[in-house]
Order: structure tokens, then C-alpha cells, then sequence
């Protein structure tokens, strides 16, 4: 038994159930961190910038990475969690460099950046075209989520970290999908 909480990342692309799946899981009583994208994104229209990561990609990722960091920071902190240890990020660190790797305004100073944390495990969920929508705060097209989750795939495959696929399915199947394949990772 590991003496800290298992850090695990849920992400993909947008609209793919990542967000439905962490409130099913606050639901079970898993520890979830929520994605920090819309209420950033909110921030810079109500300054005037109608898509704030298009318009300035590296100080809106700066923002997300710092948010991410944080909430990194304090997955560290908190005591272990007897009952459901496992802390769920909706979203994680690396996601920051793969976004701004698809617009090509990575570096090698970012990478460097994300690289220096790791989860424990991360479960992806494939973009579903039946279930994407848009909406105020997620803006792109389906074509461009999946572009965008190719990145994710990508920079989570140059870590060391396991990564499972979740399957289409309800988000009661796809939440049963994680709980399943948690332990072996504990």
C-alpha cells in the first residue's frame, strides 16, 4: 500500500465526457480537481478578449499552468485518503505544452516545464463526435478537438506515466472503467 494519494489525470480532448466523468466521481467521493480552462476563459472576456488562448496562447497557458501547478502542489500536501485514495485532476499538467504545441508555440523551456511533473497514472478519453458540442467556453469545431487530443496523446505517451484509453460508453460505464483500473496501480 502506498503511503500517498495516487495523483491520476483524466484528460483528452474537448467535449470528450472528461468533465462528466469527474462529477460522477465527486459523486463516489473521490478527491477531483476541476479544470481551471473556463473559468480562465471567462476571465479574458470579461476583459474583451472574445478567445483568450487564441488571441495570447502563452499567457493563457501560463495562468492554466500555474493553476495546474497548484493544485499539483496540493495533491502533495494533503494526508493520505483511506477510503478512495486517489486524487483526480481533470486535466493535468502536460496538457498545458500540448496545446500550445498544436498552435506551434511550444518550446523547449515549456517542455522542460511540464516534463518536471509526473503523475501516476492517466486515463484518456478519444474524441466521440456523437457526444462533442460547443458551447460559450469551448469553442473549437470537432475536427479541431481531435487535432488537439492528438497532442495530448502525444506528450502524455513521452512520459514514463501509464496510460489507459477509456472506451466510448455511458459516463457510469466509462467512470466504472477507471474504478476497475485503479488498483493496479495502487
Amino acid at each position: 500500500m502506498r503511503n500517498q494519494n495516487l495523483k491520476v489525470v483524466i484528460s483528452g480532448g474537448p467535449g470528450s465526457g472528461k468533465t462528466t466523468v469527474i462529477e460522477i466521481l465527486k459523486k463516489m467521493g473521490y478527491f477531483c480537481y476541476d479544470e481551471l480552462s473556463r473559468s480562465i476563459i471567462k476571465e479574458g472576456k470579461s476583459k474583451g478578449l472574445e478567445n483568450y488562448f487564441l488571441s495570447h496562447p502563452k499567457a493563457f497557458s501560463e495562468a492554466i499552468f500555474e493553476g495546474r501547478k497548484k493544485h499539483f502542489e496540493q495533491a502533495d500536501q494533503k494526508d493520505r485518503i483511506e477510503k478512495n485514495p486517489y486524487i483526480f485532476f481533470d486535466r493535468g499538467i502536460h496538457d498545458v505544452f500540448a496545446y500550445l504545441d498544436a498552435l506551434g508555440e511550444s518550446d523547449a523551456l515549456w517542455k522542460k516545464k511540464v516534463l518536471a511533473y509526473s503523475y501516476d497514472l492517466v486515463f484518456l478519453l478519444p474524441p466521440w463526435e456523437a457526444i462533442y458540442t460547443q458551447d460559450e467556453e469551448r469553442m473549437e469545431n470537432y475536427e479541431q478537438a481531435a487535432y488537439f487530443y492528438t497532442y495530448i496523446e502525444s506528450i502524455y505517451k513521452e512520459t514514463n506515466i501509464p496510460i489507459l484509453i477509456i472506451p466510448e460508453g455511458s459516463p457510469s460505464e466509462r467512470t466504472a472503467f477507471i474504478i476497475k483500473h485503479l488498483s493496479a496501480y495502487d
